[in-house]
């Protein structure tokens, strides 16, 4: 592929540069003696940033000898204007192989790959590199090479036009990363990067929230900010949403009873986190349901976090608190078969969601669909009901009957056929798509190359004479991605009754059960408890759980 590219002299006007410094200071302090500075009026925050951005832009850096200077203009179709994406820079061995670059002064990714936008530069040593190109997940790969040496001490600038195999925003799908937080930034850097890596990753949506721990959140820059503050530094291609993780562990980083991320609450639910083993200080007497009943009350989304970690998930599953389970998000604890299909085997109704936690290191994220403007608030009700992929990689669609993922279907007595069909899409060979009938795969289908990328295409039927759910899978054994994560892909179930019942596995609610009483019995053996009434406030959480899942086996699940 031949793109354009210019050359220009690395000679700057210091004059005029001067004289947009002194502007600039000039207008901050006119801005910042004539106007109250509130976190709620986001156009001040807008303006105050857009300003330092015009900075940052202008700012005038020095080309060490023998070096080039590159910038990027890259736009994805069908978008016009240059954009953000992500780079990584090899050079090009007298061997002909690659060797990766360590770069500075732009958003360090892994992997040796970098956010960059049209404001973004680079300065390498003028040699022969390779530079791979991309954005986000549905966006095909470029490598270009280049000779630098005969362009020392020059700017190229490089624009490039992706070509998408994949339109997921088109189709009124939109992806949203539930669980991020910084640590160890300035609040300007946070900002930069918090508007700058998910636009590089296209990633929509952000959820970006609170959490403590002593010491340690003395470095928890993203504690600074509050819904408002969000709001005014969000853009029109990054919505950044607020939200707590509250949490209980014992020790530092031990299984307590859990976390949970409470998103697009109005305020903080405090204590934010919850005994000695965090906080240095108090008791283990306030078990998280709690805060998840406060988030719920008013108006929050309560989303479980990694997976199986902590004591109280399947008694807030079980007594139905939780709205979504989130899986892969910093870390892989536990498996789909320790969390959501044995919930899913009992009847219940268990959304996919994700995230990262500590910074944004994968394509981490759960797509839904949202009509007209999206907001945080349309998000997080699609998620609500289920409407869910999850990726780090492949693109997914999937129906059964021509209903879409999230949707509850209605046997008829006797045997059923039910048509399948099912998509997945990526950059990186995702080794192909499993169909999962209750937690079992029941159908398969590889991937096949094409045209820069892996597609895989099922279409099948199965019979179904029970009460079940399918959903779509990559396999769990896969390759990784460029950021060097494994690869995962999962739809939310299609749910299917039968005389309106549900499915409902007794020796799956035996066993969950039976947890939950091992849970409790730690609970009690291993919290520090100020008296009798904390002490029952946490046991209480396991045996309403208990008594409700008794019921559920009484009756069968009804």
């Amino acid at each position: 592929m031949w793109l354009p590219f210019f050359f220009r002299s690395l000679t700057y006007e210091s004059t005029i540069m001067r004289h947009f410094t002194r502007t600039l200071l000039l207008t901050l302090s006119i801005l910042l003696s004539t106007t109250a500075i509130d976190a709620r009026e986001p156009s001040m925050w807008r303006t105050l940033h857009r300003l330092a951005l015009q900075q940052r832009q202008g700012n005038v850096v020095p080309l060490a000898e023998g070096h080039t200077r590159l910038r990027f203009g890259i736009s994805l179709t069908p978008e016009k204007s240059a954009g953000a994406g992500t780079i990584k820079i090899s050079q090009i061995t007298a061997d002909g192989s690659r060797k990766p670059l360590k770069l500075s002064g732009i958003i360090e990714r892994d992997n040796f790959w970098y956010s960059v936008d049209e404001s973004s530069f680079v300065d390498i040593p003028s040699q022969k590199v390779s530079i791979d190109i991309v954005k986000g997940i549905e966006s095909k790969l470029v490598t270009l090479d280049f000779d630098l040496t005969n362009s020392r001490n020059q700017e190229l600038v490089i624009p490039v036009n992706l070509e998408r195999f994949s339109h997921l925003a088109k189709q009124k799908m939109i992806s949203g990363n539930t669980h991020v937080h910084i640590m160890r930034k300035t609040y300007r850097q946070a900002t930069d990067y918090l508007q700058l890596v998910p636009e590089s990753d296209d990633l929509r949506l952000v959820w970006v929230s609170h959490l403590r721990r002593i010491p340690d959140e003395r470095e928890y820059i993203t504690n600074q900010f509050t819904p408002s503050s969000l709001h005014a530094i969000s853009t029109d291609k990054v919505t950044l949403g607020f939200g707590e993780e509250h949490r209980h562990n014992f020790g530092i980083g031990g299984e307590g009873w859990g976390h949970v991320m409470l998103l697009d609450i109005p305020e903080l639910v405090r204590p934010v986190s919850i005994g000695p083993g965090i906080m240095r200080s108090g008791s283990d007497g306030r078990p998280v349901q709690k805060g998840i009943l406060a988030a719920r009350g008013s108006g929050g989304t309560v989303i479980w976090c990694h997976n199986d970690f902590g004591l109280e998930d399947i008694a807030n599953w079980t007594l139905g608190f939780i709205h979504a389970q989130n899986i892969f998000d910093g870390g892989s604890v536990g498996s789909y078969d320790a969390t959501f299909y044995r919930y899913l085997n009992v009847g219940m109704q268990v959304p996919f969601s994700t995230g990262t936690d500590w910074f944004i290191y994968d394509y981490s994220r759960a797509y839904v669909p949202v009509r007209g403007r999206v907001t945080s608030n349309k998000w997080l009700a699609a998620l609500r009901k289920g409407e869910t992929f999850i990726t780090n990689g492949p693109v997914l669609s999937f129906t059964a009957n021509q209903k879409s993922i999230g949707s509850t279907i209605q046997l008829a007595s006797g045997s059923n056929t039910v048509q399948v069909n099912a998509t997945g899409k990526g950059r990186t060979d995702f080794k192909g798509l499993e169909l999962v009938h209750n937690g079992h795969v029941v159908a398969t289908v590889d991937t096949q190359s094409t045209d820069g990328y892996f597609v895989a295409e099922m279409d099948t039927t199965v019979d179904l004479s029970e009460p079940g759910w399918l959903a779509v899978r990559v396999p769990v054994d896969n390759n990784k991605n460029i950021y060097d994560r494994l690869i995962f892909g999962h739809t939310s179930p299609i749910y299917f009754q039968q005389n309106g019942q549900s499915i409902f596995d007794p020796d799956v609610a035996l066993d969950l059960m039976a947890e939950m009483q091992q849970a409790r019995d730690k609970a009690a053996s291993t919290g520090q408890f100020d008296d009798d009434a904390a002490r029952n406030s946490v046991i209480g959480v396991y045996d309403r759980a208990i008594e409700r899942m008794e019921e559920l086996i009484e009756s069968g699940g009804k």
